[in-house]
Order: C-alpha cells, then structure tokens, then sequence
C-alpha cells in the first residue's frame, strides 16, 4: 500500500466539481481577447463579444475533458522518454520565476545574471532528486522581452532534461516554440515527443487576460503541455473558506482546459495551483500557510477524480533566508505534497514567497526530496511475515545487525543521507571540521559542478538560436550574453 493523504470526502470532491460546473454555465469568465472569443464562439460555446464574458456549457466541459489526456510524458533534449505524469507519479522540479537570487558567497539578494542562470542549470542538472528543470528565475543582463526564450535557450544549451518554462508576452510561445522545434524532426515531432510544460496563469478570479490566453492558444497549436495555475488569495481574490476556494479554482483551471480543447484536442493539459493565503494584518501572501497547504491537497483530489495530471507549487519556502522556518515549511510542503500525489511539485530552491531563488537551499532540498520520494514507497512484506523466526533470532542474539535478512534488506530499507544532511555524532562532526549546514551544502554545490558532464550543442544550433532572440528583441543590437563569465564580476 502506497501512503495516502485525503482531505475531502469523495461525495464532497462530486460537489465541489458539480458547483465548478455551475459557475461555468452561469457566471462564466471573462476574455480579454478578440482572437479567443471569436475561436469560443465558432466552437459553439455561449461568448459575448461585446462584454467579453463566455459561459461554458456542462456540455462543453465533458467533452473537453473527454479529449484531454490523464498523462503527459515528458522527453529529454535528445527525444528519450524522461518522465511521465499520471496517477500518484511524483516529480519534483525547481520553482520558479524568482526575480532575485540569494548569493550563496554573500548571503544577500541580489538580480540574478546570465552566469548566474548557467550555474543553476548544471547544477540542477547533477541533483538525482530533481525530475526536471525549470526556467527558475530572470536573468537581467539581457532585453527583457526576450527573457522568457533567453532562459529556455539556457536550459537546453546546458543540460538535457526537460523544462518547465512559459512565456512572458502574448507572442512569446511561437518562438519557443520554434527554438524547441530545433531538437526534433520536425513541429509535429514536438508534439510527439514534448521537452517542456509551460505555465498559463487567469486572472483571478474567472478572466483570463489578453497574454495568458494568448498563450493557452498558442501553446494548443504547438502541442505544447499546459499546467493551468490559479493564483487564489484566500480572503482576498478568492473564497476564505476551503471549499468554497475549491469550487472557484476548479473552474478557472476547467476554463483554460476547454479553451486548449477547443484549438487542439488531446493538448495535454495539468490541473496546477498557487494559492496563498491573504494576511489580514500584514497584507501578505504566503503560499506556505497552513490554509493554503490544505486547498492544495484539497485540489488534488479534484484532479484525480477529473482524471488529469496535476501540479502545485509545494515544498518551498516563504522564508527570507535558509533558516529554521525554511526547513519546516519545505519539509512539511514536500511530504504532503508527495502523499496527496501531485505529479509534479514546483518548489525546491525557492525562498521569499516565490521571489528569490537560493542555490544552497536548491541541494538541501534535493535531499528533503529524497526523504519524500523513500516516505511514500509502498509498504510491502519482505520475508518479514510470518515474523516469528526472525524475532525468536533477535531474541537469542539480542541484535539482528548480521542476520541474513539484515543484510539481505538493509540496503533497501535504511535510506542514507547524502552529505548535505548530518547524521554523525558530535565527536564524528568535530573530527571532520565541524562544518555547519551551509559548508556542507557548498561542498555539494561546488562538487557537483565540478563534476558536470553534458554534451554540448553544436555551434550552429547555438548561432541560429540566438540570432533568433536577437531578431525578435525590442533592441535587436543588443549583444547577447556569453556563458563564460563570472556571476562576480
């Protein structure tokens, strides 16, 4: 039995979807997009061009859920199957998009840099706990226009696994699209083979604006996979209450899926989240909160029961600094986010309620990963049942440390720590150099880059891409970064 979390009765999880429904039908959402709302309504849906307002008949909603895919497998650089999303698979990836970076020499948060971006992506690379990567945070020494190509350009020039990205403007998908194209046969091998999710957020509550539906569209038409992500404020842009949140974020996410439906059905599409709490005194908005954590495995459910892949943004942290709070809300967002069975988490490495991204906390939390992934492992009898033998052995000998079956299990059985975590002794500690939490998590850092191996594009690939970001920057005579220099420069 693999270990579970619900917080929902499934009658209730019927409900919650029946009254998602409901808003659809009646309320509807707003679109604040010509293109879109003239696509809505050729597909027969009920879309008023002069307000902008579009009702999704329940109709429409099954048959949109009935074209899209309870699976997504993602593929590496290379077109090799790399993961797949669907039913309690967990994956664990990098937030993002953070616009500073802790510098882990410094410990003060500073703009991130395109050297900066290179270091994350092959350290990121050399983590065996993190599935995939993301587009983490926003390089600054580059027009700001091309950011969102600029950083996916980064990510496959520097490692082969894939990417979770997304598109900053309303015309940036197409030529992420175009760049990603590059790696396969050709676009329609990109939809056979998909290297990247990208994010599309509405505009809670119920409107999608003219950029993010823009972007649902586009990527429909490249095929791309879509992770649909609320942003809900408890009490603020949303229901205070849990269920009534729910009812509200299922209908978002439903909205964007029948529109990726309607341009290309079978887009794959992943039922995703960021809710946060509102602050009522300090006019916050943790995303940590014990409320918050709720709704996401609330969501979950919802999810499960509607058949689609699902995502949260978990296992993070609201914290300014590594601290203790850090740990805590990192730990506790990971293991829950592992046993509701979120397919993939968007979280390790982010710090400050998903404004500042901290390399050190990156491979800390590669190891909290690992704890979650051995947390959820199903339990099973091994040679362990009927116990008698084995305890009557324990008995006589007082100890089972060379037993055949200690020896035979052990290795499976009893999860060893990488070295960013300390398990010695106080004398173990102190004869070797009484390092704290942060020295060990530098040794790892600077160990796993030193030890980064991926073979690199050929400068042809590397020439076209980036006269492809020059052309279609606001500034075109804009000199484009080179990988090789200093974040300390």
């Amino acid at each position: 039995m693999r270990p579970t979390l619900s917080v929902l009765e499934p009658a209730l999880v019927d409900r919650i979807i029946d009254e998602a429904l409901g808003v659809l039908a009646t309320t509807g959402v707003m679109i604040d997009d010509e293109r879109a709302l003239k696509r809505l309504a050729g597909a027969g849906l009920e879309a008023d061009l002069e307000t902008g307002r579009v009702r999704f008949p329940r109709a429409s909603v099954e048959r949109a859920l009935a074209t899209a895919p309870s699976s997504v497998t993602l593929h590496d650089r290379d077109g090799e199957v790399s993961a797949v999303l669907e039913g309690d698979r967990v994956h664990f990836v990098p937030a993002s998009s953070a616009l500073r970076v802790l510098d882990r020499r410094t410990q003060k948060a500073r703009v991130p840099l395109t050297p900066d971006f290179v270091e994350y992506v092959r350290l990121a690379d050399g983590l065996k706990n993190i599935s995939y990567l993301s587009t983490a945070f926003i390089p600054t020494d580059i027009p700001q226009d091309v950011a969102d190509v600029w950083r996916l350009y980064l990510v496959l020039a520097h490692s082969q696994r894939p990417v979770v990205s997304g598109a900053f403007t309303a015309w940036g998908v197409p030529r992420m699209g175009r760049v990603m194209a590059m790696f396969r046969d050709d676009r329609e091998d990109l939809v056979r083979r998909p290297m990247s999710i990208f994010t599309c957020c509405p505009n809670t509550p119920l409107r999608w604006g003219a950029d993010p539906v823009a972007n649902i569209m586009d990527c429909a038409e490249w095929g791309i996979p879509i992770e649909i992500v609320p942003v809900l404020l408890l009490g603020m842009i949303s229901p205070v209450t849990t269920v009534g949140a729910l009812v509200l974020h299922t209908a978002e996410v439903l909205s964007g899926l029948v529109i990726a439906q309607v341009v290309r059905p079978g887009t794959p599409v992943i039922f995703g989240g960021a809710p946060a709490s509102f602050h009522m005194q300090l006019m916050t908005n943790p995303m940590t909160a014990v409320e918050a954590l709720q709704l996401y495995c609330g969501y979950a459910q919802v999810a499960k029961r509607l058949g689609l892949p699902c995502q949260a943004y978990m296992a993070l942290s609201d914290s300014k600094f590594n601290d203790p709070q850090a740990g805590m809300e990192t730990g506790v967002g990971a293991f829950l986010a592992a046993s509701a069975g979120f397919n993939s988490v968007s979280g390790p490495g982010m710090l400050d309620y998903v404004n500042c991204f901290s390399f050190e906390k990156l491979v800390f939390d590669d190891e909290i990963v690992a704890h979650a992934q051995r947390f959820i492992r199903p339990v099973e009898v091994r040679e362990d049942l009927p116990a008698g033998e084995l305890i009557a052995e324990l008995v006589r000998d007082n100890h089972l440390l060379t037993s055949e079956h200690t020896l035979a299990h052990w290795p499976e059985e009893l999860y060893m720590p990488g070295p960013t975590l300390d398990r010695t002794n106080w004398d173990q500690w102190a004869e070797q150099g009484s390092r704290d939490w942060r020295a060990r998590a530098n040794e790892v850092i600077d160990e796993t880059l030193a030890a980064y191996e991926v073979e690199p594009l050929e400068q042809r690939v590397h020439d076209e891409i980036r006269q492809l970001i020059s052309s279609t920057s606001s500034d075109p005579g804009a000199v484009l970064p080179a990988f090789t220099e200093s974040p300390n420069d």
